[in-house]
């Protein structure tokens, strides 16, 4: 081979090199920049998630149903309907309750909205039965402190709440009416949990929190954002 085949072999060979060199750091730059982006966005996405609505006002009226079933709405208020199936022993349950439950009793105080909660038993076997039984014990004016509370002191939802520490929670939301604490004692309305969780499920309930307006269930970043739910509410209220 003359020498120029062979100079020009060598520098095909640098030009070749140097093209697999670029091709690596621009790879390895996009590598980087998805990495980032991605990092980014699950940032924002949990700041978004974990930043919680306040109200102070008062509340919409309360009433417990035969079905179980709790309602809160202002008189003649019937529509939108927001439906929330719940499990107190939920964690996403806890934190969709942490974003978005101080400005869903404002839409509902103000007239905006009639929410219907359905708690069912879904999460863990015993405690979450026990939890959704406790809560139709309670009467409409002290149910949404005992809402608040088992979900602000919910343990792992590996540990099943037992009957002490949802009397003692009764407690701390100031229910003190002894027959609301024998109701809790004897789970008088376990079997009508199950049968109506059974049903949720069959209606097409997947899971929890399941979140419903006017029968259209809602996505994730609805559900699980403060801003996305607060939008479609207003959207839906106008």
């Amino acid at each position: 081979m003359s020498t120029s085949k062979r100079e020009r072999l060598r520098q095909e060979r640098i030009r070749q090199a140097q093209r697999e060199k670029r091709r690596r750091r621009l790879v390895l730059v996009s590598v980087c920049l998805v990495v980032l982006v991605a990092a980014v966005a699950t940032i924002l996405v949990q700041m978004n998630r974990t930043k919680p609505t306040s109200y102070a006002g008062d509340l919409a009226p309360v009433s417990v149903q035969e079905d179980g079933t709790v309602v809160m709405a202002r008189s003649g208020t019937t529509k939108p309907v927001l439906d929330i199936y719940e499990d107190f022993q939920c964690p996403i349950c806890k934190e969709f309750e942490h974003i978005n439950g101080a400005q869903i009793k404002q839409f509902a105080a103000e007239g905006k909205i009639k929410v219907v909660y359905h708690p069912i038993a879904f999460v863990n076997p015993q405690g979450s039965l026990r939890a959704a039984a406790a809560a139709r014990c309670v009467p409409g004016d002290s149910w949404t402190a005992f809402h608040d509370e088992l979900f602000a002191k919910q343990p792992d939802e590996r540990v099943a709440l037992t009957v002490d520490d949802l009397k003692k929670f009764a407690d701390d939301a100031g229910i003190t009416d002894s027959a609301v604490l024998s109701c809790m004692e004897s789970q008088r309305h376990a079997a009508q949990v199950q049968q109506y969780t059974q049903a949720a499920f069959s209606s097409g309930v997947q899971g929890t929190p399941t979140v419903l307006l006017d029968g259209r269930k809602l996505p994730d970043d609805q559900v699980l954002t403060s801003s996305g739910l607060r939008g479609t509410l207003e959207n839906a209220t106008k």
